[in-house]
């Protein structure tokens, strides 16, 4: 829903809209190698039951509602499954699925999110490049990319930290993922440089 807000809103503006991921048939595959020949399911399982325990803690009412289900011999409404997935979206929450995950198994984790946050961090910063100027909309070809002082990036929450590294290490000065916020639903940043 972010992504078509992002692009519903990009184009009401006029905006340029660029995807800024790898192709998900090449992320696809290299789950897949990842799942198949470098990830133990033992640590995947312990990982998982970490998770869980540090979600209940976050959350109380997730013990509550595991309970309710057990004794009702039922599985989750879409509703309570609504409310569970939106709990979950903190920055807290997703940091330590992110860590358990690269614990576990890191390849997966560099398949999933290590190997995207470099493409989508390159591919922001190769937005301003000189070579960007023969892709910008006609309204804008007055703009140089070095005069753009603005971008509007959706990314998902686990991506945060290592865009923002890479951002860094691509010299962005003033990029700053405290600074991202949720906004309607959406996380959000006022990052200019």
């Amino acid at each position: 829903l972010q992504f078509i807000n992002a692009i519903e809103e990009g184009v009401r503006l006029d905006s340029l809209i660029i995807l800024g991921d790898r192709r998900l048939d090449i992320t696809l595959r290299r789950l897949a190698n990842a799942i198949v020949f470098h990830t133990d399911p033992r640590k995947l399982v312990e990982a998982d039951r970490i998770i869980t325990l540090k979600l209940k803690a976050r959350m109380p009412e997730l013990s509550k509602l595991e309970e309710e289900l057990k004794l009702e011999k039922r599985g989750l409404s879409n509703e309570e499954l609504a409310l569970l997935v939106e709990g979950m979206k903190t920055k807290e929450t997703t940091i330590d699925i992110m860590k358990e995950i690269q614990r576990a198994a890191p390849e997966l984790y560099q398949a999933l999110v290590g190997e995207r946050d470099l493409i989508m961090a390159r591919g922001m910063n190769a937005s301003f490049s000189p070579s960007m100027s023969s892709i910008l909309p006609p309204k804008s070809m007055s703009l140089s990319p070095s005069s753009i002082r603005t971008m509007v990036a959706v990314i998902g929450l686990g991506h945060l930290s290592g865009v923002g590294r890479e951002l860094k290490s691509l010299g962005w000065r003033k990029f700053n993922p405290a600074q991202c916020y949720r906004m309607g639903g959406r996380l959000s940043s006022e990052t200019r440089w």
